[in-house]
């Protein structure tokens, strides 16, 4: 009896030794396909770029536009201002193959009006994202003017941060 005692013991030991409960943890993928999606700090980023443009006295938009964009959109506010401007059609046979110029707006960047008071940015939607390019449609109002401006505006990730590529104005 003392023998069966032993071998019933021993057993229970080695069963709830083997029988202890199973923790489930994630399966994780291959590191590599893991993707992570970068568009909603680009959607910061530009409300943030947009916002703050609008509140320096003497606004820069080389500071969040790409070196391409910067030359692109002045040489579109310039047509035709002297000697060194552009025509109308200089400009578009030199950016027609890399911009939209039908959609350049030739008055100002971002908005069309040269004066200004309070933008805000009333909404940033994403509608199209490839690789480190985001498109984002966006509504800018200025309260104190009570003007509204749609633009579908191209963002690219560049370096830690972002810039704007191109802007379409409707």
């Amino acid at each position: 009896m003392n023998k069966i005692k032993i071998v019933l013991a021993l057993q229970l030991i080695f069963f709830f030794s083997y029988a202890s409960p199973k923790v489930h943890q994630p399966v994780l993928g291959n590191p590599k396909e893991m993707t992570f999606d970068k568009s909603e700090l680009a959607k910061k980023w530009l409300v943030k770029a947009i916002e703050n443009f609008f509140k320096q006295e003497s606004a820069d938009m080389s500071s969040i536009t790409t070196k391409s964009y910067n030359e692109y959109k002045s040489d579109a506010m310039n047509i035709d201002m002297g000697e060194e401007s552009l025509t109308l059609e200089q400009f578009n046979k030199k950016w027609k193959k890399k911009y939209d110029v039908k959609h350049v707006g030739y008055d100002g960047f971002l908005i069309s009006g040269q004066d200004w008071g309070k933008i805000m940015v009333s909404k940033c939607e994403l509608s199209s994202a490839k690789g480190n390019v985001y498109i984002f449609q966006v509504i800018m109002k200025d309260t104190q003017y009570k003007a509204t401006y749609k633009r579908d505006i191209k963002v690219i990730e560049s370096g830690k941060s972002f810039l704007i590529d191109d802007v379409k104005e409707y």
